[in-house]
């Protein structure tokens, strides 16, 4: 437990550092730029973060599962292999970018629509390269790319936006900060990575694609409804409220999960690799896993609790009285963010279980139920009421995940 403390520490404490910086400029950056610009942002991001699944076709999380080294390194090498060809295919896409900003009915999009492709490779490229982080432990260069992304971003987005060039400068400044910090990762690791490249052929690829096909013939379907479930917001708000509301929604989002995801990012990294080892081993995970979510659960509720009353003056003070929108959505959200860093913690324990279906029809029943909750509020709704309902049904969802991530590990308990 104490190593694992540690650890978490370590990613948790660079996560801070990071995560500070890009608050640290938002007040700049609210004053920089409209919610419209945050909007079309947003809206990027999660057609971006949807074709971005694809790109490695969830190889990178088999990454860390393997004893032997060069089965490891044939999951690398397969997962490069498909991003090739998924960027590839991204960019011969780019003269459908008019049809699709039609349908959002923004048609700025059609400017900025170069940039997928782009921004699709280079977040596969930092997910390959992050699980091998994680394999071998090194965790320092997990939290060097976690700030050196936060700074590049940070002066990107107030260089553009004192230009005034703020039509387009988060998308850029977004893609900008994302080549310049997997690109100095890769130059630290590269080496290292390609050491046993030479040992591995075609066929072992294969064999460790066929082996671990769990990924992508469980792990991508609901890794793809999951982002499905975080893009549907945007997407259904965009053509019916505009991009403003969509603006103080993605404030909203960022002011609230910027410090949860801190936790359940650091939380889960070093999870996922001592779990993984304590089953491959045969140990005991229950009392860790119980002091863990109670632990969590505590520190929420009370932490939660207490900046509920001050969310108001918050928002105000740091991002300016004509963001206090923000702060209403903000506190709509509070179901769903009660239970969302416990889950995200943990939801690895499906991999390491293998119980990836269950997970992905459990997710595929919460993406439906999502769907049709938005439907109906951006038809017969307010915003507010739409993204209260939002959160509803996030809560129901997260709870019964939660209930089902604590069966696995009773019943791995008795199975000892």
């Amino acid at each position: 437990m104490k190593r694992i403390l540690k650890d978490s520490a370590q990613l948790l404490s660079a996560n801070v550092v990071a995560q500070a910086i890009g608050i640290l400029v938002y007040p700049i950056l609210t004053r920089l730029y409209a919610p419209s610009d945050f909007g079309l942002l947003n809206l990027f991001i999660s057609i971006a973060g949807v074709m971005a699944l694809f790109a490695t076709a969830e190889y990178q999380y088999a990454v860390v599962l393997p004893k032997d080294n060069k089965k490891a390194t044939a999951l690398t090498i397969l997962a490069l292999t498909i991003l090739v060809a998924v960027t590839v295919i991204l960019t011969l896409s780019i003269p459908l970018a008019k049809p699709l900003a039609a349908l959002f009915n923004t048609p700025d999009l059609t400017k900025i629509y170069w940039m997928l492709p782009i921004f699709v490779f280079f977040s596969g490229l930092w997910n390959v390269l992050n699980y091998n982080y994680l394999r071998a432990k090194l965790y320092p260069r997990i939290s060097g790319f976690f700030i050196s992304q936060s700074i590049f971003s940070a002066g990107a987005k107030t260089a553009f936006g004192a230009a005034g060039k703020t039509a387009l400068g988060l998308p850029l400044a977004t893609i900008i900060a994302q080549v310049a910090s997997v690109g100095l990762s890769v130059a630290l690791a590269w080496k290292k990575l390609c050491a046993n490249w030479e040992k591995v052929t075609w066929t072992d690829c294969r064999a460790a694609g066929k082996e671990y096909r769990n990924f992508p013939v469980f792990n991508l379907p609901r890794a793809l409804v999951n982002s499905l479930g975080q893009a549907l917001p945007v997407w259904f708000l965009t053509p019916c409220f505009g991009l403003e509301k969509v603006g103080y929604l993605s404030l909203a989002l960022l002011a609230a999960f910027i410090p949860l995801n801190i936790i359940a990012r650091a939380c889960y990294q070093v999870l996922f690799q001592r779990v993984s080892d304590a089953v491959q081993q045969a140990r005991s995970i229950e009392q860790l896993m119980q002091r863990f979510i109670l632990s969590l659960a505590a520190i929420l509720i009370v932490g939660l609790a207490i900046i509920y009353f001050l969310v108001p003056s918050l928002v105000t003070l740091l991002f300016g009285a004509q963001w206090l929108e923000s702060a209403d959505i903000i506190r709509c959200l509070y179901p769903y963010l009660l239970l969302m860093p416990i889950c995200g913690s943990i939801c690895f324990l499906s991999d390491v279980f293998a119980k990836q279906k269950i997970a992905m029809w459990m997710e595929i029943g919460y993406v439906a139920a999502l769907a049709l909750t938005l439907f109906i509020g951006t038809r017969y709704g307010s915003f507010l009421t739409t993204i209260s309902a939002y959160a509803w049904v996030g809560f129901a969802y997260l709870l019964i995940q939660l209930l089902w991530f604590i069966s696995l590990i009773r019943r791995y308990q008795k199975a000892l």
